[in-house]
């Protein structure tokens, strides 16, 4: 069995839902859930007996399911984290006493007196093969790269970004046409299998960590320059990247001939197609890349 008494650190998106869901479904003891936010403090009430989780929405704006609706229905304390340097937060996590704690999707850097306290540290759930794509939005750095399989890591935290020993990977493949919130979903899935499978072994022993290889790479949040397209692409990746991050809401430059393009959203791509110029039809583009000719959208054409 897993080891008893483990801390949640997430956010409210569904990356963090989904790898708790995981947890829970696997029969993990989650003892706490903390929650990036500005103020230490009691985020929701202990849930009467019989209360309906699906009453979790008077509390809050979002219409999907979250964690927070998880720890309602689970009857988990939910604690909103404040400011990690904080020693009442250090005073809570020595009060909840966990054995192990476990991030998913956390924009907090935790202090070493926090990731000190727990006796089996803290293991992290990160989407991506590391040491390659470390950072705030690997999947976007993946989708850009246009790779797939993308992959999971569970790893030990250390005082570095995304640099801890690693407990376990796994791929994940994406069907084209992906969205964000479609790779989040199997990424977590993924992840939240793996850590229960980790802290199973934790208990029992037999978890093993090795150091992450040399090299590596990081890579910051985008930026608007980052969402610039190359007709060098093979198509099959520019589609892919394109679908992966529509919830952006960025537009997609491309320079065609010297003529800059504005693309703002992927319909479908024509393999072994070819084009030297941009054909445009109602505010639909046919743009040459290689491998293949991609459609789209214009920017302001909606």
């Amino acid at each position: 069995m897993p080891p008893t008494r483990l801390l949640f650190l997430g956010m409210q998106g569904q990356f963090t839902r989904i790898v708790l869901e995981r947890l829970l479904a696997a029969g993990v003891e989650v003892c706490g859930l903390l929650l990036s936010g500005p103020i230490l403090r009691p985020l929701l009430p202990p849930p009467p007996p019989d209360a309906d989780p699906l009453a979790l929405r008077l509390f809050d704006s979002f219409v999907e399911t979250n964690a927070l609706h998880l720890a309602w229905q689970a009857g988990i304390p939910v604690y909103e984290s404040g400011p990690l340097g904080a020693p009442a937060l250090t005073e809570l996590l020595r009060t909840l006493a966990p054995e192990v704690a476990c991030v998913a999707c956390f924009d907090r850097i935790i202090p070493a007196r926090l990731l000190a306290l727990p006796r089996h540290g803290f293991l992290n759930v990160h989407p991506s093969l590391l040491p390659h794509f470390r950072g705030p939005e690997p999947l976007f750095w993946q989708l850009r790269a246009g790779i797939n399989p993308v992959g999971v890591t569970v790893h030990w935290m250390d005082a570095g970004l995304d640099t801890g020993d690693i407990a376990g990977q796994r791929t994940v493949a994406l069907p084209d046409g992906s969205s964000g919130g479609e790779a989040d979903t199997l990424c977590g899935l993924a992840g939240g299998d793996l850590l229960a499978e980790i802290l199973g072994k934790l208990a029992d022993g037999s978890a093993q960590r090795r150091p992450q290889p040399a090299g590596g790479s990081y890579q910051p949040s985008p930026t608007q320059d980052d969402f610039a397209l190359d007709t060098g692409w093979d198509v099959r990746r520019v589609f892919n990247f394109m679908r992966g991050t529509a919830e952006w809401g960025m537009n997609y430059p491309v320079s065609v001939n010297g003529t800059e393009w504005r693309l703002r959203a992927a319909l479908g791509w024509e393999a072994s197609a070819s084009l030297a110029s941009v054909e445009v039809s109602r505010g639909v583009a046919r743009v040459g890349f290689a491998s293949g000719v991609l459609v789209a959208r214009l920017a302001g054409k909606e």
